[in-house]
């Protein structure tokens, strides 16, 4: 019986790591299935939030999946609408003052917080970490503005004469669309050097970036005016497309690995799925008229459905599965990583016990 040392067992993991080769199964599940209209949904680790119709304004609540609790997060008389979540901070647009205004709100003390009460409009909020990220009209035209709550402080990011709508961010980097070239392109901007840069500018229209790590992704209408979804690398700077075909796809959003959106496949609109590291893609829940804004974080995706006649919101749960076990997989994860490793070196570190058999060959 030929044993290994540990260098040859590292060595092997090495060669494997990254191998994977999966599919997911699509567990579903419902949020909130309230008779009024539930509305744009996002979600960040066990947490979803969403606007709320049913106080007859538009509110913002939210479910913890750990605990299948629903609580308020706003209910003020004005309404408040298009909620962002990044960890324990809530942030969405509010009316209460007139004209729309950046709130937030700590979940783990359930404290409320003005963000940006200026004169202009501010809506669209995104956050991540600390970074809050809205569009702003103070100067008369669609900015992209910022907030850091370490320091409380607020700062532009694109003040361009031109229109920009729809921010997105992640750690360092916010991503927005911009007409400065007389069509809709897509934009970003580094808050550690920064530095504006173009991520693409091609002829046609481009709208609707979301940003996760290095990839941006994107839907697009270069294809005959069919609008299909495509993605950056921001560290290769490359483009790459994810779906194009003659049929609608719009709404991605992206989470590590996995893209969703809204799709229209033989007239019938269906949340569908994109693994960038495997290149396939799979439907979530194809086939039902009336889905539309999907969010992911992790393996959990939320979005609007209206299967019961009016919007609520429904999840479901990727669990991904072996479609070939990669060589070298031993604690069934579906990939090769260093806990396969401890797996083998746990198993050689026992090759001095009896029967030899207990050693890894």
């Amino acid at each position: 019986m030929k044993k290994k040392s540990i260098l040859e067992i590292l060595a092997l993991v090495l060669a494997f790591a990254g191998t994977q080769a999966s599919g997911y199964n699509v567990v579903e599940f419902p949020i909130c299935t309230n008779d009024a209209n539930q509305y744009y949904p996002d979600v960040d680790g066990n947490i979803v939030v969403w606007t709320d119709k049913r106080n007859g304004n538009s509110d913002v609540y939210g479910y913890d999946l750990s605990t299948q609790t629903e609580f308020p997060i706003c209910t003020k008389s004005a309404d408040q609408g298009s909620p962002a979540i990044s960890g324990n901070i809530v942030v969405w647009q509010d009316y209460r003052n007139g004209n729309n205004d950046i709130y937030g709100y700590d979940l783990s003390t359930k404290t409320e917080f003005p963000i940006c009460l200026n004169s202009g409009h501010k809506d669209m909020p995104a956050i991540s970490g600390n970074i809050i990220v809205w569009l702003d009209n103070r100067n008369g035209s669609s900015d992209i503005y910022g907030y850091d709550l370490s320091t409380l402080t607020e700062f532009p990011i694109c003040t361009h004469s031109s229109y920009q709508y729809y921010p997105d961010v992640d750690g360092n980097i916010v991503v927005w669309w911009d007409n400065r070239n007389g069509n809709m392109d897509i934009y970003g901007y580094d808050l550690s050097t920064q530095t504006e840069f173009p991520i693409c500018t091609h002829s046609e229209t481009q709208h609707g970036p979301a940003i996760s790590g290095n990839i941006v992704v994107w839907w697009d209408d270069r294809n005959n005016g069919n609008w299909n979804i495509y993605g950056y690398d921001l560290s290769t700077q490359t483009e790459f497309p994810l779906y194009t075909s003659n049929v609608v796809q719009r709404y991605p959003t992206i989470s590590g690995n996995i893209v969703v959106w809204t799709g229209n496949r033989n007239g019938i609109n269906g949340i569908y799925g994109y693994d960038i590291s495997t290149k396939t893609e799979f439907p979530i829940r194809p086939n039902l008229s009336y889905l539309w804004r999907a969010a992911i974080s992790g393996n959990i995706v939320v979005w609007m459905d209206h299967r019961n006649g009016n919007y609520d919101i429904y999840g479901a749960r990727l669990e991904p599965f072996c479609l070939k076990k990669p060589e070298m997989d031993f604690n069934g994860d579906c990939k090769v990583d260093f806990a396969d490793f401890a797996i083998m070196a746990s198993s050689w570190l026992e090759c001095n016990l009896v029967p030899e058999s207990a050693c890894w060959e």
